[in-house]
């Protein structure tokens, strides 16, 4: 016992690291189990459409972002946000048929989202796209899904830039995205919504304090930003 004893007491630091490892291996698989969790939750809130069949529709293509993954609520993310005030505005009842799907790509939406608008005649839709495709950027098959994306949305959808990841490369290639879906967005006719630079805005006070337990999606106040972002746009037309 005594030699056991010794033994730790002459690598304190050993041990200290070694608990902190553990501690981190734990926090990360109880952060995958939440983000796990908000991802189904969100799923089966939007699988059927959301308020009055009777009201102004709202559409909504994007990815987890538009599922309002990492909210408390999946009606707590920017798309929920917006269609509450978008009926507050308007003193009308709305309908939200949200199309997004967590993990898709700008591919997906443009493959996968855009031909389930046939049919539809929606009054608003938005569009927040890219954040995946930035964790694995491809800079000319990128431009080249956007091109498309752009050119198949109706007209008057309000486009997202790609948001701001403030993480080393991730940080350049957000940024370099987000100026391509402006710039495409913009010739479309399209209205684009700043979200990246009003992300880089809030800086490590809003990565600190607007993401959720993954460290990677918006908390409850995080989607407040970004749809403040869009109804900064949006009220021009609505408000």
């Amino acid at each position: 016992m005594a030699r056991t004893v010794s033994r730790w007491r002459r690598h304190p630091v050993l041990t200290v690291a070694g608990c902190l490892l553990v501690l981190a291996g734990v926090l990360a698989v109880v952060r995958a189990i939440g983000t796990q969790q908000s991802v189904e939750r969100a799923r089966e809130y939007w699988s059927e459409p959301q308020g009055d069949p009777e009201g102004l529709l709202y559409v909504a293509l994007g990815d987890s972002a538009a599922q309002g993954v990492g909210a408390s609520s999946p009606d707590k993310g920017y798309v929920g946000l917006l269609a509450a005030r978008l009926r507050t505005s308007t003193g009308r009842p709305v309908r939200v048929v949200n199309l997004s799907v967590s993990g898709a790509r700008v591919a997906d939406v443009v493959e996968e989202q855009m031909p389930q608008l046939e049919g539809l005649e929606p009054d608003l839709v938005t569009v927040a796209i890219g954040g995946n495709d930035v964790r694995r950027y491809e800079t000319g098959r990128f431009a080249a899904d956007v091109d498309r994306l752009v050119a198949g949305v109706p007209p008057g959808t309000y486009v997202a830039d790609v948001p701001y990841f403030m993480h080393g490369r991730w940080e350049t290639d957000s940024a370099q995205a987000a100026g391509t879906v402006r710039t495409a967005a913009a010739e479309a006719g399209l209205v684009v919504v700043p979200l990246n630079d009003r992300l880089r805005a809030e800086g490590l006070q809003g990565m600190l304090t607007q993401t959720s337990g993954d460290l990677f999606h918006p908390n409850d106040r995080g989607y407040q930003v970004w749809a403040d972002a869009f109804w900064t746009e949006i009220a021009r037309t609505w408000g």
